[in-house]
């Protein structure tokens, strides 16, 4: 009998990334696998050590090309789900980034969020038809059966309007300066002219949804607002907002959580508008002050504009009174067109579509259906450097030496994107109790059977087991 299939899942943002994770996860679990949750941040170090069948990383880009050649050349299968499905304007112009950008000869899988993203893919020759598959990305099963039941409930009362901003690039959580998010963009495939025009209107953008949301709440006094800031924001750049006595700025949980209990949702150029519509709750957009290099057509579209502060203040008032009359016909079957695209369904099923992903792609290379390159690929002088120095050096040390030159915003960085047992196992019990299937599983530390292993692993990422 076959060793059990062991899949490494990296989790980049925990905020945005790891409840739709953990219930994947669960769903290889429960087939099977072993799996394990890997911090980004750590893989580094995490997965040479584990030496899984295969590691199901965030993206393919530039900084993570020498770590993707690592688990080629130690014979470990490299699959994306890609974090940023929906990047880009539009599919091909998503699909011609990860294809200029990545380095897709050298995955055995790619989980595309939806139809569109497949096309465009296979348009542009970025991934080969055989290692592509439109899943859907796990994280938006919470919006359907059975899984909506494992949503938890915001710490604020039900009934609020919500307001989620988008703005990293213009109020950075991880970085000190404008260039730092220019060099960002362009390192992942937009030009600098692009770039450095998307800066200075987001900073407007992002200065006129503060005024807009002070008027609000002073409005609309007897009413409760939300604002949810980009998980890559700063959230201290609101405190004047979260002053207000119906306000409430909130950084934490999951944006479905806090829709779910939304009446309304008020964004600009923001996909959680799409989310909204999953979930039965209006989406209202801000076009006043929106440009071309910021507009996102899809977030844009499914939502109902307003032209003005007056004309946003109308919509809010009748979306609290229970009398916004229905959506023009082509928006509402734009919201339908749309979810297939983007996200192939809204069934509950996007992690068992990976799952099975997965599974496929390891049972393949058993069987040895997929063949093994003829060459094995080469890393940078930079990325031998750093796999040199962390075999020689093991996880405690490199981390001193890094913590010794390592910029300040990159040590918050990474802080930012660590998880702990304790948040995995409150999202199992969840996941477990909507299940209905009597299969509890929990999240452990994950620890090296030898000394060389112990060494080598950074003590972060966590295990999934079932509980007897």
């Amino acid at each position: 009998m076959p060793d059990k299939p062991h899949v490494c899942l990296i989790v980049d943002n925990p905020l945005r990334d790891l409840e739709g994770l953990v219930l994947l996860g669960r769903q290889l679990a429960a087939k099977g696998a072993a799996v394990t949750l890997v911090p980004m941040y750590e893989q580094g170090f995490d997965v040479p050590a584990l030496r899984p069948d295969l590691v199901l990383v965030n993206y393919t880009r530039p900084n993570n090309a020498d770590l993707i050649k690592s688990y080629k050349r130690a014979g470990i299968l490299v699959g994306v789900l890609d974090t940023e499905g929906i990047g880009g304007k539009n599919p091909d112009q998503f699909a011609e980034m990860v294809k200029s950008v990545g380095c897709t000869d050298l995955v055995d899988l790619y989980c595309v969020w939806g139809r569109a993203q497949h096309a465009a893919f296979l348009r542009h020759g970025t991934v080969p038809a055989a290692l592509l598959h439109a899943t859907g990305c796990p994280r938006y099963d919470f919006c359907a059966e059975p899984w909506r039941a494992a949503l938890p409930k915001p710490s604020i009362e039900p009934g609020y309007v919500l307001i989620n901003t988008n703005f990293p690039v213009a109020n950075p959580r991880f970085s000190d300066s404008s260039s730092d998010e220019e060099n960002a963009m362009v390192q992942a495939g937009f030009s600098r002219e692009f770039a450095r025009q998307f800066i200075v209107d987001a900073g407007k953008a992002y200065r006129s949804v503060l005024e807009t949301s002070t008027r609000l709440a002073k409005h609309f006094k007897d009413v409760q607002f939300v604002l949810r800031p980009h998980p890559f924001e700063n959230i201290d750049s609101y405190d004047a907002l979260a002053a207000l006595p119906n306000f409430h700025v909130r950084q934490d949980g999951t944006s479905l959580e806090w829709i779910s209990g939304a009446r309304l949702l008020v964004h600009q150029n923001c996909s959680t508008a799409i989310e909204a519509t999953m979930l039965k709750v209006e989406p209202l957009s801000m076009e006043w002050f929106n440009t071309p290099s910021l507009r996102l057509e899809a977030a844009t579209r499914v939502s109902r504009g307003a032209g003005s502060e007056s004309d946003l203040i109308e919509l809010v008032q009748q979306g609290l009174d229970g009398r916004l009359p229905p959506v023009a016909r082509d928006t509402e079957q734009f919201r339908q067109q749309i979810i297939g695209e983007l996200f192939t369904a809204v069934d509950g099923a996007n992690s068992l579509r990976v799952t099975e992903a997965v599974l496929d792609a390891i049972a393949a290379a058993r069987d040895g259906k997929r063949g093994k390159g003829s060459a094995l690929p080469q890393p940078s002088l930079r990325g031998a450097a750093a796999e040199a120095v962390r075999r020689a050096l093991g996880y405690k040390a490199s981390s001193a030496l890094r913590r010794s030159y390592s910029a300040p915003e990159n040590e918050r960085r990474r802080l930012g994107k660590a998880f702990a047992p304790e948040m995995v196992n409150s999202v199992l019990r969840r996941i477990c109790a909507a299940s209905g299937d009597g299969r509890n599983f929990v999240a452990q530390r994950v620890t090296g059977e030898t000394r060389r292993i112990s060494r080598a692993l950074s003590g972060a990422s966590l295990q999934l087991t079932e509980a007897v």
